[in-house]
């Protein structure tokens, strides 16, 4: 199950003793063991915390009776188990292990934590899956990222236009990976300045919350750059410099986004256009359909030239043979849609 029916199954009281947390967003295998210890009603003073590379040392703990209280939590942090047998384990001591797992004492209440994707051949996986409630967690990106979004505003008691969430959801597609304890600080930091009052946020407010952040002011840039605004995509490019940004951050940035336009291109040959986009590229359907609508106006052969201008640019960056005028002439280049020769 993923985080939401692991949250929907608790509120419908179903509440299990032993728990798998696994996936590769930390996020929500960080919420979901606080849901977990509210629920149980156990501080995290009172856990009792096990590195998960020792199965004695789990069985001891998961079978201590409590003192003072009526519950025994156990935390297995960052489970190597589900790697390898984490210390040397006798067939016997691991056949007991197991055996403990099915048979969990009713005080004792468990929570194994595994950070990346979880073997499901694994025999420890499927006894967990088994004798407990398994939760995945999948990592977020644009094109999947509305639900959280959701979620995060009614629980803030906050609504988007339609302006402010494309430009959100947008800005999230230009990050190479979608950090969501990041993007929750900053909208509950957003949230506070904005007041009880406000309940509407606007795309005016995410710009100007998010008008630090070296990967959202380089989504500007690149809008810039695809709506064919050369001066303005050179001007937000010199505004990151300012702002002490590396340019292996904003070649980075730059390169893929060439590589989706040249993808587009090739799927736009092919019959795929304007929505459809959204699966091939792994975007919305609405941020495919403006990365279409960009892809189209570069004239053939020009987006492969960039992007080895661009690679050209960022070795002798890298090697001191260059400097930062070659990265702005692959801008001016894609932004002019070639008018202007390297």
């Amino acid at each position: 199950m993923n985080y939401g029916e692991l949250m929907a199954g608790l509120r419908q009281g179903k509440i299990g003793h032993l728990y798998l947390l696994a996936g590769e967003e930390a996020y929500y295998i960080d919420k979901a063991r606080e849901a977990l210890l509210k629920i149980w009603q156990c501080p995290m003073e009172d856990v009792q915390v096990a590195d998960g590379t020792s199965l004695s040392e789990i069985m001891t703990l998961v079978e201590s009776v409590p003192f003072l209280t009526d519950k025994n939590v156990v935390w297995v942090k960052s489970a190597a188990l589900f790697k390898d047998k984490g210390e040397s384990s006798s067939k016997k001591l691991e056949e007991k292990f197991h055996a403990m797992l099915h048979n969990i004492p009713e005080f004792s209440y468990v929570i194994f934590e595994y950070h990346g994707k979880p073997d499901k051949r694994k025999k420890l996986y499927k006894i967990l899956a088994e004798a407990g409630i398994v939760m995945e967690s999948e990592p977020i990106r644009a094109s999947n990222i509305g639900d959280w979004l959701q979620g995060k505003l009614q629980e803030l008691n906050k609504n988007m236009d339609r302006q402010a969430y494309e430009y959100m959801v947008g800005a999230v597609s230009s990050m190479q990976t979608v950090d969501l304890a990041f993007l929750n600080k900053e909208l509950e930091k957003l949230v506070l300045f904005l007041g009880p009052e406000q309940r509407q946020i606007t795309r005016q407010h995410l710009m100007q919350a998010f008008s630090d952040v070296p990967e959202i002011s380089s989504f500007a840039m690149l809008n810039a750059i695809g709506a064919g605004q050369t001066a303005k995509a050179l001007q937000l490019f010199q505004r990151q410099l300012d702002n002490g940004v590396y340019f292996a951050l904003t070649v980075g940035l730059v390169a893929r986004q060439i590589r989706l336009w040249w993808q587009a291109q090739a799927l736009q040959a092919q019959g795929v256009r304007g929505r459809a986009l959204a699966g091939k590229l792994g975007q919305p359907p609405f941020i495919a359909e403006k990365t279409g609508r960009e892809a189209a106006s570069f004239p053939p052969g020009l987006l492969k030239k960039a992007l080895l201008a661009l690679s050209d640019a960022d070795y002798g960056l890298k090697t001191g043979q260059a400097d930062l005028v070659e990265l702005e002439a692959v801008i001016i280049m894609l932004a002019n849609r070639g008018r202007d020769n390297l």
